[in-house]
């Protein structure tokens, strides 16, 4: 497939192959299909790789889902967009309960097969629309844009039920079963919080669940978002301007 790129002219070539060589490497790991398919390299073919790459850096490799990089930048931009759109969104958090124990019981790769099971959920059981991440560790986070409260708790429920009800058989045959416990924030256009607040309250939700006993959803509620009359007038003055 690459015997051209083995017989390099000059030592400057030998690196770019060998970088080259290395992109593919990473890409077929990553379970992508050849970009070159056995042809020798073509620009068209470069491009390929490179929007592969640039791709793959979005994602994260154990999971496949989308990588704390590019979760917060997705983040930041539904703030913004829930500022102009008026439309609300959800933040929530997902963490596996008792995660250090299965590490500790049955070893990490357990705990890699617990993640994907985890992040398996989340993508079938999330709209096309939303985002789900691995937020670090045994963490993950959903955005679910234009999400009326009532739907978002119930897409979080069926989050929650699917990990209970998926059990984890493996390699030695011992079966595991998960589950979860998750936090929601609402992001309002009444009041615009930073990234940072956000996160924060949908953490504070997390815990709240995991201190009523886990396996559970615990959300802050969109209608008691405290807003005041200058930031309804604000508002509504953006809206304004928006229409002319």
């Amino acid at each position: 497939m690459v015997s051209a790129l083995k017989q390099p002219r000059s030592p400057a070539a030998a690196e770019t192959d060998l970088n080259l060589e290395d992109a593919l490497q990473l890409l077929r790991q990553a379970g992508y299909a050849d970009p070159l398919q056995g042809n020798s390299v073509t620009a068209a073919g470069l491009q390929k790789i490179i929007d592969a790459l640039c791709e793959l850096s979005l994602r994260d490799t154990l999971t496949g889902l989308a990588n704390t990089r590019h979760f917060m930048a997705t983040l930041d931009q539904e703030v913004d967009r829930v500022s102009r759109s008026g439309e609300v969104a959800l933040l929530l958090l997902i963490d596996i309960d008792r995660f250090k124990s299965i590490n500790d019981t049955y070893g990490h790769p357990a705990g890699d097969q617990a993640l994907r099971a985890v992040a398996q959920s989340l993508t079938k059981n999330v709209r096309p629309m939303d985002t789900a991440a691995r937020h670090g560790g045994d963490e993950f986070a959903v955005i679910l844009p234009n999400c009326r409260p009532s739907a978002g708790h119930a897409i979080a429920e069926r989050i929650c039920k699917h990990v209970a009800q998926t059990p984890i058989v493996l390699a030695d045959g011992t079966t595991l079963r998960l589950t979860t416990s998750i936090g929601g924030a609402h992001i309002s256009p009444w009041r615009k919080l930073s990234s940072k607040e956000l996160l924060k309250n949908a953490d504070q939700e997390l815990y709240r669940a995991k201190a009523q006993g886990r396996n559970q959803v615990a959300m802050d509620t969109a209608a008691a978002i405290p807003v005041s009359s200058d930031e309804k007038q604000q508002l509504f003055s953006r809206f304004g301007q928006d229409k002319e």
